[in-house]
């Protein structure tokens, strides 16, 4: 039971509020709700998981890392969705990033795995056909 005119919680059977004196007869009954501006758990972890991805995917021999981050970055927002129930801001944007470095991660391995074949492609054209001095 709660006091309706302090809202403290009364063990049950009694006749006063141990806070306010507020008689018996005016205490309601009712579940503790949660309030409406409980902290919600600390969604920068999502956001610099994020950054972390598209900094790394944007950086060329180590796109691999952005690849690697942003992965984490997406599980971290799906697990802050899980347990609050809801996005902030700050968790909306981590996963957005993340998102886009996962794409710009896969896009740069990609042309950096293309650019290292072509660089041995033409190290072994210039090898072959190099004169030989004696």
């Amino acid at each position: 039971m709660y006091c309706s005119n302090c809202g403290a919680q009364l063990n049950e059977g009694s006749n006063f509020c141990h806070v306010c004196g507020q008689a018996a007869g005016a205490l309601i009954k009712k579940e503790k709700t949660p309030a409406v501006n409980e902290p919600k758990g600390n969604p920068t972890p999502v956001l610099v998981w994020g950054i972390l991805g598209l900094a790394f995917a944007l950086s060329g021999p180590i796109s691999f890392l952005g690849i690697i981050f942003s992965c984490i970055g997406r599980g971290k927002a799906a697990e802050y969705v899980d347990r609050y129930g809801d996005e902030s801001k700050q968790a909306t944007v981590g996963r957005n990033l993340s998102k886009a470095g996962l794409i710009v991660g896969i896009v740069m391995t990609v042309l950096f795995v293309l650019y290292c074949l072509f660089m041995v492609g033409l190290f072994g054209y210039f090898i072959r056909n190099i004169p030989n001095y004696r």
